[in-house]
């Protein structure tokens, strides 16, 4: 994919907001043309004035089209967002208007409603600042395997981090470039080269800079060694070593530089937040936990500007797994709830002068930053909301400026549709984004048997939250969520009349089922329970709606089965087996994949073997599976496949390893023949599925961020304290 339409597509993800693209001409007076100009003049350029001036000609010169004139209305909108607290009633005007003058358009009417409701609910809706608020991505921070990055300066100048190979280094976000922290950076630091030097590099991991950007702590060992490196030192000094096979994790330095806020313990077990003197290397239990905390643990806590307090989003108490912010003295004395609220908070810094400690919380439904006023280590005053909608992110720290510095990070999953042509030759790419509400959270697409609705499943939140099952109607765009009692759901399937879903969710820890879905009621009925290690494939129904078809992978055997139950008698016969290599396990992937296709006719089952290059098709009725096709080129893989409607084509989606950021679409007969190459589409394909009708495909894509962003102006400058 090319870099500008990456960094279009990643924004536009941060910020919450997917648009349907149309088929895009070269034609200039093509509205899917002018729209895209204006996103990226928008999201690119960070030109807002002149991004509204653009969507207001595409409303005046496209009235007709409401589909596009709706999307540019909400851009509109949410363009005044992002000018902050002076143009919140201009934002609410803008979303007004999609819910007034597009009532059709029901998907962005929703989005339009969920934005206007967010700025109505805030008492307080954002915090004045001096110069115009921005939002700015600052490094597309490469992938480093087992790297970390820490913490930026307290300057604003550097970012920390950790390697591939466990060497320590440094980002310069003026000159975009990076060196590894010796000696002679830290002694000319504002020199920054990337030149060779003949000494050693530090090792260690999760650097964190001291209050006067001179020093840096980090852990080594296997985080069992809590060091510091500074100008003065030849060699880095261990202040603290752990013992008992546990990790130490640095947190944060006390302003005054002579504590450092640590975590000791080990992985999934008891922890305890501490102090550790930078001085002597003495160290004090602040708290004990008796389970693991339930976010990153170098990350749990931050000391107020006065030294006084620590905020940080500790692990509560019992089995809930949701976080509030708490306030922790640092002599002990004291531990107060900032905000109790049953949705998850998670810590993100103070304000330079104290009185405001800014988290994250999905108490309105997405992700938003809120303030909250402190006084004395207690809450004072209403939450104020910063900025809504910020997406998953993972605090780097603030700077001198009150400029807030985050790491944008995980696996944006999203749900689209595509056109056969007319001849059903070729896909037509772009494909359209189906989903418009929690974007890059969407997965396991499916068409209804009659074609007339979607389901899909919306990870909205990580963890054990539950997942509703999404059913939306192509008709009205109208949705229809439930919410089963599952700790989580995956890969739905609809049973051949329509009336339920069979999907593969856990009730109890490490135990996974089948399970089936009423698409009226939203209840459940259990239908097969796994042992903890068994490893299986998302469900596929018979053409009768008696039986159901499954790939399984008992960890003690040495092979995999297609299996036949039968829901009334709950007998279980083995369509076929296969050799098992242990390397194609990877979660819920089995030597078969995850995607288990039957024919429309119920006469054959279509896979490959475990993420190969093999096509396979075995009949329902059982026998010996028979290949159709193998990929010829080394390292391409196979990763998706669906039938065509008439039961004597399939079509599947390959790429190449190690890269993954392209994939081949392709058709072929069931016979192995007549291979056909449908198109090719600049990022995966996964989780398939053709539509009755035979003229769409829709899929998921899942595209792995990790870029580092800015947040700037949106909190008062406040003097330095001497």
């Amino acid at each position: 994919m090319k870099k500008k339409s990456i960094k279009r597509i990643i924004l536009i993800i941060f910020l919450g907001v997917s648009l349907s693209i149309v088929g895009v001409s070269q034609k200039t007076e093509d509205p899917g043309v002018m729209l895209r100009s204006a996103i990226e003049k928008e999201e690119v350029d960070g030109d807002l004035k002149g991004a509204i001036d653009l969507y207001q000609k595409i409303i005046e010169k496209f009235s007709s089209n409401h589909r596009i004139a709706a999307q540019a209305q909400l851009r509109i909108g949410l363009c005044y967002e992002k000018f902050g607290q002076k143009s919140i009633k201009e934002a609410q005007d803008a979303f007004q208007k999609v819910i007034d003058n597009y009532p059709t358009e029901s998907s962005v009417v929703k989005l339009a409603r969920e934005k206007l409701s967010a700025l109505l609910s805030a008492k307080s809706p954002a915090i004045k600042s001096d110069k115009e608020f921005r939002i700015r991505k600052v490094w597309e921070f490469p992938p480093l395997g087992r790297g970390n990055l820490g913490r930026v300066s307290p300057d604003g100048q550097f970012l920390s981090f950790s390697d591939i190979e466990g060497n320590l280094g440094v980002f310069q976000f003026s000159t975009k470039k990076r060196c590894l922290i010796t000696k002679d950076f830290l002694q000319d630091k504002g020199k920054i080269s990337i030149k060779q030097t003949n000494q050693t590099p530090i090792k260690g991991g999760f650097p964190v800079w001291s209050p006067d950007g001179n020093q840096v702590t980090f852990n080594r060992k296997q985080s069992s060694e809590l060091c510091i490196i500074g100008p003065d030192l030849d060699e880095p000094r261990v202040i603290y070593k752990t013992a008992d096979k546990k990790q130490i994790h640095p947190v944060d330095w006390s302003p005054n530089g002579k504590l450092i806020f640590a975590v000791i313990g080990e992985k999934y077990m008891a922890y305890q937040a501490v102090l550790i003197s930078v001085e002597d290397g003495s160290m004090r239990v602040l708290k004990e936990y008796d389970s693991p905390p339930t976010s990153e643990p170098r990350r749990l806590g931050l000391f107020s500007p006065d030294g006084k307090y620590i905020a940080g989003d500790f692990s509560p108490e019992g089995d809930s797994r949701k976080r509030d912010i708490s306030l922790l003295a640092v002599d002990g004395s004291s531990e107060i709830s900032l905000n109790d609220h049953p949705e998850d908070d998670l810590t993100l810094g103070w304000s330079n002068d104290g009185k405001t400690v800014i988290f994250a919380s999905k108490r309105s439904g997405t992700r938003d930053m809120w303030a909250a006023d402190v006084k004395e280590g207690s809450p004072h005053g209403d939450l104020r909301l910063i900025k809504s909608d910020i997406g998953t992110l993972w605090p780097l720290g603030f700077t001198k400026d009150n400029s807030f510095h985050y790491l944008l990070v995980g696996n944006l999953r999203d749900i689209f549709t595509a056109d056969f042509d007319s001849k059903r030759e070729k896909i037509q790419f772009p494909p359209v984004k189906a989903i418009q509400r929690f974007v890059g959270r969407n997965v396991f697409p499916e068409w209804s048997p009659d074609g007339k609705y979607l389901s899909y499943v919306s990870n909205r939140d990580s963890g054990y939250a539950k997942h509703p099952l999404c059913i939306r109607s192509l008709e009205t765009g109208d949705e229809h969520e439930i919410i089963p009692e599952l700790r989580y759901i995956w890969g739905p399937r609809w049973s051949p009349d329509g009336r339920s879903i069979l999907v593969v969710g856990s009730a109890e820890i490490d135990q996974e089922g089948f399970y089936l879905v009423d698409v009226k009621t939203g209840g459940i009925s259990s239908i097969i329970q796994f042992e903890s290690n068994d490893v299986v494939s998302e469900p596929e129904w018979a053409l009768n709606g008696k039986q159901i078809f499954y790939t399984y992978q008992h960890p003690q055997k040495e092979y995999g089965q297609i299996i036949k139950y039968d829901l009334k008698s709950k007998e279980k016969k083995e369509i076929c087996r296969g050799e098992f290599n242990p390397s194609y396990i990877v979660g819920r992937n089995s030597f078969f994949s995850h995607d288990l296709a039957i024919s429309p006719d119920g006469e054959w089952l279509a896979f490959n073997k475990g993420w190969s290059p093999v096509l396979m098709i075995v009949p329902t009725a059982g026998g010996e599976p028979r290949e159709i096709f193998r990929m010829k080129e080394r390292g391409e893989q196979i990763s998706t496949i669906a039938w065509m409607p008439e039961s004597q084509e399939l079509i599947f989606a390959s790429y190449r390893l190690p890269k993954r950021d392209s994939h081949d679409l392709w058709r072929i007969s069931a016979s192995g023949e007549n291979l056909q190459k449908l198109g090719v589409y600049k990022d995966n394909i996964l989780w398939m599925s053709v539509h009755p009708d035979g003229e769409k495909i829709v899929f998921g894509s899942n595209h792995r961020i990790k870029d580092v962003w800015v947040m700037e102006n949106f909190l008062p400058k406040t003097k330095d304290k001497k």
